[in-house]
């Protein structure tokens, strides 16, 4: 069932842009159209790349984890940085509205849904204001036939144009026209910067308590990662991308976090690592991820534990864990 939050009074779409050069952008579609690295759309779960989309839904990655050609999917937790695909190169156009957003960029994606091809209604989470990072759609090609119907309300966006969709809601796609719809999709973290650009109208009704704002990393000296080693009981929820963290001990994996590579690397039993992000004070995000789930490592007293929480805007699951330093403080 959808679950109400404290954004659905505001639109479901709004126009951030309506300036965009219309022949730059089919420029920069032109140079990247006949690409040997379309493929189907791929999902990310469980630390791995799966679900090849069933229906004619082809991906070309600009901006992908590690900046892989053959990542489709939107990316994840993990020990992969986003970077810009060889592919960004070639649409400076589009690298030069994507850098005037003043934002953190995630995976940017080119999307072509075919003619006749329909998606079912779903909801994409956790993506949204709440969880500290929005997709945005830049159309390139579109026709009357196709149609996002978001939260009820059909959508033609059309090129030229720069929108933010809540794809929290549910949604679906169809393309009853007889040409392919291109967008740009772009997932990005939530700042100031970025928010400037919403209508005034918008800005003034969000609930800023509700929002997850983008901090930025603080780098660790050598010393200090070797610090925050430590060994410790992870709920197997809080590895369940998207899902709160549940105070489950019977659920419960062994997991380590260790100084590797000039960085923290999370290991849990059974789960793909993911590097750790600091942002103060021992709280750390996953890279790949936002602060919809974070780790707080309290090792410094006589009883060292772990903080694990995830949050839907205001609302937060916390769980704590007795931990074990593994480096003398």
């Amino acid at each position: 069932m959808h679950e109400k939050n404290s954004l659905e009074n505001l639109p479901s779409a709004v126009v951030l842009r309506d300036d965009l050069d219309t022949d730059r952008l089919k420029a920069d579609l032109a140079a990247l159209s006949d690409s040997e690295f379309w493929a189907l759309q791929r999902s990310f779960k469980d630390g791995a790349v799966v679900e090849e989309s069933d229906v004619d839904w082809k991906v070309l990655p600009l901006r992908a984890p590690g900046g892989d050609l053959q990542r489709t999917d939107p990316g994840g937790p993990g020990r992969d940085r986003f970077a810009d695909t060889p592919l960004m190169a070639k649409a400076p156009y589009l690298a030069q509205v994507l850098s005037e957003l003043g934002t953190e960029l995630r995976s940017v994606r080119l999307m072509a849904l075919a003619p006749g091809v329909s998606v079912e209604e779903h909801a994409d989470t956790p993506l949204g204001l709440l969880y500290g990072y929005v997709r945005l759609h830049i159309p390139l090609v579109t026709n009357p036939g196709a149609v996002l119907v978001l939260d009820g309300v059909e959508q033609r966006w059309q090129p030229g144009t720069l929108w933010y969709g809540d794809f929290e809601r549910p949604h679906s796609l169809r393309n009853t026209g007889d040409r392919t719809r291109i967008h740009l999709v772009a997932d990005c973290a939530t700042n100031d910067k970025l928010l400037s650009l919403f209508p005034s109208s918008f800005r003034a009704e969000l609930p800023t308590s509700d929002i997850a704002y983008y901090r930025p990393v603080l780098p660790l000296t050598s010393r200090e990662l070797a610090e925050f080693s430590c060994r410790f009981a992870m709920p197997s929820s809080f590895m369940e991308w998207g899902l709160p963290v549940v105070n489950d001990r019977e659920s419960d994996l062994a997991a380590e976090v260790s100084a590797e590579d000039d960085g923290l690397v999370l290991r849990v039993a059974g789960c793909s690592p993911v590097e750790l992000l600091h942002l103060g004070a021992g709280e750390f995000r996953l890279l790949g991820w936002s602060e919809e789930r974070l780790l707080r490592l309290d090792l410094f007293d006589d009883d060292p534990r772990v903080e694990l929480s995830t949050r839907r805007g205001r609302r937060r699951q916390v769980v704590l864990r007795p931990a074990h330093r593994l480096a003398a403080v």
